[in-house]
């Protein structure tokens, strides 16, 4: 029920006094109704008076309250203000593609850098993957996060390679946002000695590295390494028939199934991972290949006897040196069996990059070729010359 309410006071407290009043005014012997109206307006002149002063009261503690405590409900000032607006004109971070399972073609000359693989860690040894990672985060094809943390983009490269190996065409599988001309925009980030080929969608099954079925090696090397240790070694000299025919000779004695415990660092002859079989010498050798070459070279020059190879593959222990890495190239991967299943799927293609052979050929004849014969030169650094 509304409250009335008179000259700040409630009707109620109103009538009570207006009644006390009347009450007390009147006598056994009843004044007369002059007398009672003329009370009556006394009394209601006295409680107006009375409740305006009150009012009055009630004010001045109001302002004093003010003057003494601000008020907690104020507005913002201008440095408030002008924060606030502040923060609306940022402008809204780019959102990135949804990302996708993709393997990634791309060739390297290894000069200048400590192998391969990257360590995010480590910022002074720099590596291929360093650049390449580096590309994709400055085209927003992955957010620095994953870059700082490989594994959120199911990061894997399919060969490692070792300082100063080179690469014609590796490949590494990881996720991204597919971004159109993709190959060109991380062209335009990486150094010259460093390219991407092509990007191709693959299955979420895939893995660059355990997807793989061969890597294909080339080992560029002077022909005065093979030169018979009789006549005097210069650069001069060429290498004949016969002296190539033997170094295909002996490179077959490492065909079919042996131990190659000798030709690793750290195997023994138990370990199971040491025994391989080679159908090709250019096909799955996932032992040491700078090991091989250097045995190769020993026999072919007349070092080494030819049932060295041999011996090699029994329980003793052989000290067989390495040969430079400067040569040694990663040509070719192979994905064989992956791509009999899923490349004529009708949503991926097969992994073997006919459209970019020409880039890739040109690579390795401008870049990687001219870098190991200038190297060489320079640095003489096969172990028999």
């Amino acid at each position: 029920m509304p409250l009335l309410v008179i000259a700040g006071v409630p009707f109620g407290a109103f009538a009570w006094q207006l009644f006390k009043k009347r009450r007390d005014m009147l006598s056994p012997t009843r004044s007369s109704a002059e007398a009672i109206l003329k009370t009556v307006v006394t009394t209601v002149s006295t409680i107006l008076q009375e409740s305006t002063s009150a009012i009055a009261e009630r004010k001045e503690e109001s302002n004093d309250a003010d003057d003494s405590e601000p008020s907690k409900k104020k507005f913002k000032d201008d440095t408030e203000v002008e924060t606030s607006a502040a923060k609306t004109i940022y402008p809204p971070q780019p959102r990135l593609l949804k990302k996708r399972k993709v393997c990634v073609s791309f060739g390297y000359c290894g000069a200048g850098y400590f192998g391969l693989q990257r360590n995010a860690k480590d910022k002074i040894h720099r590596t291929i993957e360093d650049e390449l990672v580096e590309a994709f985060v400055k085209v927003d094809a992955i957010p620095q996060a994953h870059a700082d943390d490989m594994s959120k983009m199911c990061f894997q490269r399919a060969a490692r390679t070792d300082k100063g190996v080179s690469a014609v065409a590796n490949l590494v599988s990881l996720k991204l946002s597919p971004l159109e001309n993709l190959t060109q925009l991380v062209n335009d980030q990486l150094p010259k000695q460093i390219r991407m080929f092509g990007v191709k969608r693959v299955a979420a099954s895939f893995n660059s590295k355990n997807s793989c079925d061969a890597r294909t090696y080339i080992y560029i090397l002077p022909t005065y390494a093979f030169c018979p240790i009789e006549e005097i070694t210069s650069e001069s000299y060429r290498i004949t028939a016969e002296v190539l025919q033997l170094v295909k000779d002996v490179s077959s004695e490492y065909l079919g199934s042996h131990n190659f415990h000798n030709f690793t660092s750290g195997k023994k002859f138990t370990d199971p991972s040491a025994r391989r079989h080679i159908f090709s010498i250019n096909r799955k050798i996932l032992i040491n290949h700078n090991f091989i070459l250097c045995l190769i070279i020993a026999i072919v020059r007349g070092i080494a006897s030819r049932d060295t190879i041999q011996q090699a593959y029994n329980a003793d222990k052989i000290d067989i040196p390495k040969a430079p890495p400067l040569g040694l190239v990663l040509e070719k991967l192979h994905y064989d069996r992956y791509d009999k299943k899923f490349g004529n799927d009708g949503q991926h293609e097969p992994l073997t990059w006919e459209d970019a052979q020409t880039e890739i050929t040109t690579f390795k004849e401008e870049i990687i070729v001219p870098h190991i014969i200038k190297k060489e030169i320079t640095d003489k650094s096969y172990p028999f010359s």
